[in-house]
């Protein structure tokens, strides 16, 4: 491995960790508030639907599995095949970001606002800094997209470094959807 791809793992490694260190205090957080309360929802607060928080899992489990297929055609260098792979990730990774805002307009609609308590800052602030996250997701695909090119003789580690931070995101987001919206 040549010097410049093992800084590439080891920056990547960094930020894995400091992401997995912020949502995992989040999610410490929240179970001590969620173990703490009497009822969940709280009274007076509605049960958020859980069909836009599906609709953004499946999208987000749809936009890794492209992802991955994104990097399984740079590996046999078959750059048309990676050029749409990476394009159906950018779609379906900005499907996952409009159910975010449907779900956010539907919570204000119900009568939860960030100023509602404990329980809409919770589901706000999860959601908004997962989205802040998926934003420098999506960034990071434009780059790829935008640096894909045969000639890249990194071309493979920086798709491999997208496709991490990638499935990252979707696992927070596995467990946000289980712990926050499911049980």
């Amino acid at each position: 491995m040549k010097r410049s791809e093992l800084q590439n793992n080891l920056a990547m490694t960094v930020t894995l960790i400091m992401g997995s260190m912020l949502f995992l205090t989040l999610f410490m957080g929240y179970a001590v508030y969620r173990t703490s309360a009497q009822s969940w929802p709280p009274m007076g607060m509605p049960r958020v639907s859980l069909t836009l928080p599906l609709i953004s899992t499946l999208f987000i489990l749809a936009s890794s599995f492209f992802c991955w297929r994104t990097k399984k055609s740079v590996e046999i260098k078959n750059f048309s095949a990676a050029r749409m792979n990476l394009n159906l990730t950018l779609l379906l990774g900005c499907g996952f970001m409009m159910a975010q805002m449907f779900l956010w307009s539907h919570m204000r609609a119900s009568g939860v606002f960030v100023s509602s308590g404990i329980f809409a800052s919770v589901m706000y602030g999860f959601t908004w800094i997962h989205a802040a996250h998926m934003i420098l997701g999506l960034a990071s695909l434009v780059y790829l997209s935008v640096v894909l090119k045969p000639t890249d003789a990194r071309i493979l580690q920086k798709s491999i470094n997208v496709e991490k931070f990638w499935h990252f995101l979707g696992v927070i987001w596995i467990i946000m959807f289980l712990t926050i919206f499911v049980l």
